[in-house]
């Protein structure tokens, strides 16, 4: 079982020297010298106080982590079997290739926080397709284009192939592979590639989960389409030498899972709800990769309570300690003024304080300087305001890459709203208003009700209006329009100017 520690390694020489502080603080205590005495120090509880400065010193360098992440974090490499094997009609009545693409179809059917995907298709080598990014709709697009067998080298090489695809993922990042596959091995022995394989992956720490495809009997491959004719005067190409007869193997993909802290997924739902609650942080990836958030300041209060221990029994101070105090501080101010020397040590959060007092002072090279660099929510939000501040939008874009991703948890979290704004501001900077619209509108569509991005976004909207008319240059005035007087005089003319209607004829008198 993985330590849920950063740097597990350092808790054993931390411990050793903590017992080694205990032991030698009781070996004083029961044989006390006379100068001890005098002062008046106990050394049983001074050991026990430095024992605790020891423990929580290697604590905090170990960062034990626990808790959820603030947002959801994940990137999934899925990598698809496209070997003319998958051609085989075994999977509840469908092709192996068939039945992968309607899985892949029902991962992505619908969004899901903090959840990027990248696609490559594996046959004899590996096949990249698309980098990892949220845009489904074109990771479709990408497996209507393909075809089982049309891509790559011929048959199915899993060593090759994982081995790629470990060495083009993130060292540090939270990723993992899919891999959707049949298990048939066509390169080397089954044996020889989940070695290989293993190796890769778990030097990568990158674990491997699948999902398995076929009945397990043997079947004949389906031959392959007719090829295109060749141009006149030459002889088509030989048709590349593959399998004529396939046996899935989902065992072989449930040792690799295995063995690579990953596991096989029974179906496509299992999947899915597998991976958000990874990229949410309900289930645990490596250590290297784990996106639980780490707390060295565990240790920090137990190194100080170990200080006031280790004080509170020191007896009656020395004289010669005051000026030696003195000098450490006289040499320590200008570092805490100039933050040169105290930089690269400085905590994240003591950064954090610095470049916001910075900041609201306008001193914006200090800010510059003091600029957290870690992952929490509102560090990534200063670092975006630093940026924006420095006139570096695409820098703030990617600061807050991951606090604006197409999907969020509900409720919103408290960051989402600052880190939208900010996006748009930097999207507005960069002359790109179509995509700063659009995030504007997916945080109305999240949180209705923000007058801000209410009021950012009409700022946006071009007004259809004519603009008002320069002072300066006025339009010529209409033409004026006559009087409703000579409107009358001019019909009454009109009138006497017509000839006039025959009188009708009299009517016959009866008498």
């Amino acid at each position: 079982m993985t330590l849920p520690f950063t740097h597990p390694w350092i808790l054993a020489p931390a411990g050793l020297l903590s017992l080694a502080a205990l032991g030698l603080g009781l070996r004083a205590q029961l044989r006390p010298g006379l100068g001890v005495q005098v002062v008046g120090q106990r050394p049983g509880w001074q050991g026990l106080g430095l024992a605790l400065m020891l423990a929580g010193l290697g604590l905090g360098l170990a960062e034990p982590r626990w808790g959820l992440p603030e947002f959801p974090r994940l990137t999934v490499h899925v990598v698809l079997d496209a070997s003319r094997s998958m051609t085989v009609p075994d999977a509840g009545g469908r092709s192996r290739w068939e039945a992968a693409v309607a899985a892949l179809d029902r991962l992505w059917s619908r969004p899901q926080p903090g959840l990027r995907w990248s696609l490559d298709l594996l046959t004899g080598d590996d096949v990249p397709m698309e980098p990892p990014g949220e845009d489904r709709t074109l990771l479709r697009e990408c497996l209507q284009a393909a075809a089982p067998g049309d891509v790559g080298s011929p048959g199915t090489s899993l060593g090759r192939g994982l081995t790629q695809v470990a060495a083009q993922a993130d060292r540090q990042g939270p990723d993992v592979i899919l891999l959707l596959s049949d298990g048939e091995e066509t390169w080397e022995t089954p044996q020889a590639a989940q070695a290989r394989a293993t190796e890769a992956l778990r030097k990568a720490h990158l674990p491997l989960y699948a999902l398995a495809f076929g009945d397990g009997k043997p079947h004949a491959v389906p031959p392959p389409s007719a090829p295109s004719q060749a141009p006149s005067g030459q002889a088509p190409a030989a048709p590349a030498p593959e399998p004529l007869v396939s046996t899935a193997h989902p065992g072989l993909l449930a040792r690799l899972a295995q063995a690579t802290g990953g596991r096989l997924f029974p179906d496509a739902a299992t999947a899915s709800a597998s991976l958000e609650a990874l990229a949410a942080g309900k289930l645990p990836l490596p250590t290297r990769r784990s996106i639980q958030p780490a707390h060295p300041e565990l240790g920090a209060w137990i190194a100080l309570a170990g200080f006031l221990l280790w004080l509170a029994f020191a007896g009656r101070p020395m004289s010669r300690w005051r000026p030696v105090l003195l000098l450490l501080l006289g040499l320590a101010a200008p570092s805490l003024r100039a933050g040169i020397n105290l930089q690269p040590w400085a905590p994240q959060s003591v950064k954090a304080w610095l470049a916001q007092r910075a900041l609201e002072s306008g001193d914006l090279p200090a800010a510059q300087r003091w600029r957290p660099s870690d992952g929490k929510p509102s560090h990534l939000l200063l670092a975006a305001q630093i940026d924006l501040k420095s006139g570096q939008p695409e820098a703030a874009l990617q600061t807050l890459g991951p606090l604006t991703g197409q999907g969020t948890l509900h409720p919103a979290p408290v960051w989402r709203a600052p880190a939208l704004l900010l996006a748009a501001r930097a999207l507005v900077a960069l002359k790109r208003p179509e995509e700063a619209r659009a995030l504007l509108e997916r945080l109305i569509l999240e949180q209705p009700g923000q007058t801000e991005a209410v009021h950012d976004l009409q700022t946006l909207i071009q007004d259809t209006n004519p603009p008002p008319p320069d002072p300066k240059n006025p339009p010529p005035p209409p033409p004026p329009r006559p009087s409703l007087g000579a409107q009358q005089d001019e019909l009454e003319g009109l009138k006497q100017r017509l000839p006039k209607p025959p009188e009708a004829p009299a009517g016959v008198q009866d008498k």
